[in-house]
């Protein structure tokens, strides 16, 4: 392997973890050395998987949405399991019952690393970079969740080390290619609507508490969680069920609110249509909703993100695309009702809307069921016939890809661009400025330098893109 990525992550109570670069690519040798998958035409038929032609699968963070991820990756063998909540992730270890058992996914890789091929990260959004990067390095094929990341400067290192790893990916973008995803990007590519100049994305989330204050309270942590493992590289804080299970995703320290939980799986429908590969935001505006406590007191809390929020990015013109201005909503906001859609119809409950300068598209959040606006120009309009690949199978075509050394339809590298798109989102977030409640609020605009990576014109904003770790863990 060729990586620039150094581990240095250790436990300041287990400093056996603190393992070289050395180490690990001598590990890494050892791994690709015992790994020899037989293609299936060798040794079989079409409906027969050889065990050498079955993949060695591991996975950290199990209890949440990592058991989704290994279900849809049951064909393979599940060899090793990793959780530092044992008691959360109880039912998840007897499902598969002969995989090994650990507590902490250093201590997994060092025992592990000639023995499985793949690995799945389903664990928050503050350990993912720390993960990844380990896997990477270690030579393994890699299935992550989204948002790959938990800051844009990890992005930017893990889209790195994926491009020079000879690996398959895939990112937790489950409608990534699906036939209704591909349709709305084969509509948008076909110049109907003419120039794109606006896209509205809606989401009904967040699904968990926000709008939160610390707690002041320090429970006891529970039998079988390792809550100084759990935090990670994060800034310490004492455990307290407001935080897990499934509740970290509205704390900026472990996630990154609903417009990162969620973006993801709206972005892929139109991300390369409109070149946004291509051409990085050049500012970026946040608002957020007031939380009203029993009181009466209007509340924007610090370290949670609010109940209802709004994100505006602004692209410049690229190629034959004019600037383009791309609006997120969540906690039941909505963009206005086009003036066109029929009295009759409702607006869909988490869509996606394209304003172009010949007509608009409204379409579901994921893809799919496009009605183009006004229905009188467009009643007698006929869909461009397939052009784009549609996937095999979300779970399959990863598992599959690994074998066959075929690229995915959402691999890392291009998770780690959608990714850093919407955590500029969350910068602009924790970075709204609000004044008094009684007149009003300001919404900061933030500039940003893709290139430096770095905001301009807030230093407050900037300390965001590359948050410092914990003492003890570093990429």
């Amino acid at each position: 392997m060729t990586t620039k990525t150094t581990l240095k992550q250790h436990s300041p109570r287990n400093p056996k973890f603190n393992w070289s670069r050395r180490r690990f690519l001598g590990a890494s040798a050892a791994a690709w050395a015992t790994v020899s998958i037989v293609p299936r035409h060798v040794l079989g038929g079409a409906g027969h998987q050889a065990p050498s032609n079955t993949l060695a699968i591991a996975a950290v963070g199990i209890g949440g949405m990592g058991k989704n991820y290994l279900q849809g990756c049951e064909h393979e063998r599940i060899v090793a399991l990793c959780d530092c909540d044992a008691k959360f992730a109880e039912p998840v270890f007897a499902r598969y019952a002969n995989a090994r058992r650990y507590r902490d996914f250093r201590e997994m890789f060092e025992k592990e690393a000639d023995k499985f091929d793949a690995l799945i990260i389903g664990t928050p959004d503050h350990t993912h970079a720390v993960i990844a990067l380990t896997a990477l390095t270690l030579g393994k094929h890699l299935y992550c969740a989204k948002p790959v990341t938990h800051s844009v400067h990890e992005a930017r290192r893990v889209r790195e080390a994926v491009l020079k790893a000879n690996v398959i990916t895939q990112t937790s973008v489950q409608s990534a290619a699906s036939p209704e995803a591909r349709r709305t990007e084969e509509i948008l590519r076909s110049g109907v609507l003419g120039p794109i100049r606006e896209v509205h994305v809606w989401s009904p989330h967040p699904i968990y508490p926000c709008s939160l204050e610390r707690p002041k309270e320090t429970p006891p942590v529970p039998n079988g969680l390792d809550w100084e493992l759990w935090l990670g590289p994060a800034p310490y804080r004492p455990y307290h069920p407001a935080y897990i299970p499934f509740k970290w995703r509205a704390w900026w320290n472990f996630g990154s609110g609903t417009i990162a939980d969620m973006a993801c799986h709206s972005f892929h429908v139109f991300f390369k249509a409109l070149k946004l590969n291509r051409r990085p935001p050049k500012t970026v505006t946040g608002w957020s909703s007031y939380h009203r406590e029993p009181s009466g007191r209007m509340l924007l809390t610090r370290e949670c993100q609010s109940d209802a929020n709004q994100v505006s990015w602004q692209f410049p013109a690229i190629d034959n695309l004019p600037s383009l201005r791309l609006h997120w909503y969540d906690g039941g906001l909505r963009p206005l009702r086009p003036l066109e859609l029929a009295t009759e119809m409702p607006m869909i409950e988490a869509g996606i809307l394209f304003i172009g300068e010949e007509g608009k598209m409204n379409s579901r959040f994921y893809g799919g069921a496009d009605l183009l606006l006004p229905a009188t120009k467009f009643k007698d309009y006929q869909r461009p016939a397939p052009t784009l690949p549609r996937t095999t199978g979300h779970y399959r075509e990863w598992t599959e890809g690994c074998k066959t050394n075929t690229a995915t339809n959402c691999p890392l590298e291009f998770g780690c661009q959608m990714t850093e798109l919407a955590l500029l989102g969350t910068i602009a977030l924790r970075s709204f400025v609000p004044e008094e409640p009684a007149t009003g609020w300001l919404a900061e605009v933030l500039e940003w330098d893709a290139e430096a990576m770095r905001v301009i014109n807030d230093q407050e904003a900037n300390k965001w893109v590359n948050p410092p770790y914990r003492e003890g863990w570093s990429l």
